[in-house]
């Protein structure tokens, strides 16, 4: 495995752009968001979690998601700006294959598929983008 190692600062660039691409895409689109979601900004700003534990969370994910998407444009040798994009596309397939099972099984809408799965599929295209241009 050291062999396809990924440059372990593109992975934090990576995670960290696809983490800040949340803002704009959320805030965008908060309001067929928070309809899809059934719920109003006070019944999540009043649940009890604490505001800062989804950024968190989605961040290690980002990081986790990161390192196996640059492990894989390595070991692929699928480096370059637009290879790298196709990866992150070709593995949130399986992404977007679980939000559909889940979605389809919850009568959710499809506006709000595309919302939450468009949003890893952005995230890893984004990262992929990096993560194939930056060479270890």
């Amino acid at each position: 495995m050291d062999g396809h190692s990924p440059n372990m600062l593109a992975v934090m660039v990576a995670a960290i752009a696809y983490w800040m691409l949340g803002a704009p895409w959320f805030s965008m689109l908060q309001k067929p968001w928070l309809l899809g979601i059934g719920k109003t900004k006070e019944e999540i700003h009043t649940s009890g979690m604490p505001k800062w534990l989804p950024h968190v969370v989605t961040l290690i994910a980002n990081f986790a998601m990161a390192y196996v998407l640059g492990w894989l444009i390595v070991a692929l040798g699928w480096q370059g700006l637009v290879h790298g994009a196709q990866v992150g596309a070709f593995l949130w397939v399986f992404i977007g294959a679980a939000f559909a099972t889940e979605y389809a099984f919850e009568a959710r809408s499809l506006q709000i598929f595309a919302i939450n799965a468009g949003y890893p599929l952005a995230g890893m295209m984004v990262m992929g983008a990096i993560l194939g241009v930056w060479k270890k």
